[in-house]
């Protein structure tokens, strides 16, 4: 009997990304991301933020292009690329890929019908002159994104305060390949963020801007089918959070606040810090799951083209963590 069942159960706890057939989207889309907990949900003009709130993706004026790379633990290759073309009218459309490989895992033999010692102990010893039998991991995600930004006004008595109101929808397929099993499943999430002025309400010209968002993410449950007739349900997820985000003006620097929830894990609060300086270094810190997550960015210009590096660090009980990516725009 093979153990590759078991080999799954252990993978998804290597990751600490839950229990559910999407846990390896839970590495994130962005080393930005990961650096702030990944508590994106409230984070409006965020290219990769579409994985936790589809809404994230509008108030990008230029085709935003990204990439992240994680070796996790030195055990998997995880990537998550994509790209976000603003249209016209404040819609905004989003393609990504983003893929788990853990390749040449041993198959633990069953040797539990062996009788003697002896055998058991030429088995063993077979399999080490003649190598263990391996198979590949490989889960892979492609996701296409659309998002409408909608600008009005709340009447305040005789004032009118500005608002943004983006929504947005994630459409994802998720495939999956353990062994000789595969899956496959379409999932759907629903997004949107409200967003304002806090200086248009309290008359604070100092006061920055305060967003509120909610997704619903694997809405109605997404179904993933395996090639073994057995079906696996990945939960609707309702995720909620704020952001804040507070110019520094004399230092040419803002602020910026980031908290959400997540249903499934009622006892886990995200949140993230991001303080940016004179537009060019980003510096972050963040928790997630319990983990201390952090990182810093620099935005550079090559030619007239703005390229962001990020990188972003975690230490866990199995090793560290390193993550990079770059984002650019055209």
């Amino acid at each position: 009997m093979r153990k590759a069942p078991l080999i799954l159960l252990l993978i998804n706890f290597i990751f600490s990304t839950g229990k559910y057939g999407d846990a390896f989207l839970g590495l994130g889309t962005s080393a930005r991301n990961i650096g702030l907990g990944q508590a994106v949900v409230a984070d409006l003009g965020n290219a990769s933020g579409f994985n936790v709130c589809p809404a994230a993706i509008t108030g990008l004026n230029k085709k935003t292009f990204y990439l992240l790379l994680i070796n996790q633990y030195s055990l998997a290759e995880y990537f998550s690329g994509g790209v976000v073309l603003p249209l016209k009218r404040n819609q905004f459309i989003g393609i990504n890929t983003s893929g788990l490989i853990i390749d040449n895992i041993q198959i633990r033999p069953d040797l539990s019908s062996i009788g003697s010692l002896e055998s058991r102990r030429d088995s063993i010893r077979s399999l080490m002159d003649n190598g263990f039998e391996t198979f590949d991991d490989l889960e892979f995600s492609a996701t296409i994104t659309f998002a409408k930004m909608y600008k009005n006004n709340f009447k305040m008595g005789l004032d009118f305060i500005p608002y943004q109101l983006p929504v947005g929808i994630n459409i994802r397929l998720i495939r999956k390949k353990l062994y000789d099993l595969e899956a496959s499943g379409i999932g759907f999430d629903v997004g949107g963020i409200l967003s304002f002025e806090l200086s248009e309400f309290f008359s604070y010209e100092w006061l920055g801007r305060f967003s509120i968002g909610a997704s619903v993410n694997h809405a109605f449950g997404t179904h993933l089918i395996w090639n073994s007739d057995r079906k696996e349900i990945i939960p609707m997820q309702i995720v909620k959070g704020i952001a804040y985000n507070q110019p520094i003006e004399k230092f040419r620097s803002q602020l910026s606040i980031l908290v959400q929830k997540n249903n499934l894990f009622p006892d886990e609060l995200q949140y993230g810090f991001e303080l940016t300086t004179f537009n060019r270094l980003f510096m972050r810190i963040g928790n997630r799951a319990g983990t201390n997550q952090g990182g810093l960015g620099f935005l550079v210009n090559i030619g007239k083209i703005p390229i962001q590096l990020d990188y972003s660090f975690a230490n866990h009980d199995l090793g560290n963590a390193h993550r990079l990516g770059f984002q650019l725009e055209l």
